[in-house]
């Protein structure tokens, strides 16, 4: 009866391992965004001079991260219409993993590495043939 009302949220088969890969991927990136925004928040009630700039920024960081969090959410409800917009979150991704190796320390390397791998990883598992059957049902 709920498919004769075009509600789909009933899942069509089994979700393949590249789909949960990259679930978990966004998963990973949503929590790690949410964490620095807060990171942030903390860091400007150290400096009571400066308060507006990190509320703005903790706002948009956590916004950022509950965009990617629904993005995860709809990959995972094997929603076609995710697989652009987590695309594109990747190419941040990218982006963002690149500066970070740019950055002094060799821990920030190692999470530039990290970051850009991900969104490597991330591209490939979108774009590849048993997710795009697995987001077509």
């Amino acid at each position: 009866m709920s498919s004769e009302l075009g509600d789909d949220s009933v899942v069509a088969g089994p979700r393949p391992g590249a789909l949960v890969t990259a679930v978990v991927i966004a998963v990973v990136e949503a929590v790690g965004i949410a964490a620095y925004g807060l990171s942030i928040g903390l860091a400007g009630l150290q400096n009571p001079g400066s308060v507006a700039a990190p509320v703005i920024q903790v706002v948009l960081y956590l916004l950022f991260a509950a965009g990617i969090g629904a993005t995860g959410w709809a990959l995972w409800r094997q929603r076609h219409v995710a697989r652009s917009p987590f695309v594109v979150i990747q190419l941040f991704a990218l982006v963002v993993g690149y500066t970070l190796m740019q950055g002094d320390g060799d821990a920030i390397h190692r999470l530039g590495w990290a970051v850009l791998a991900m969104g490597v990883i991330g591209i490939a598992l979108a774009m590849s043939p048993v997710v795009s059957k697995a987001l077509a049902r």
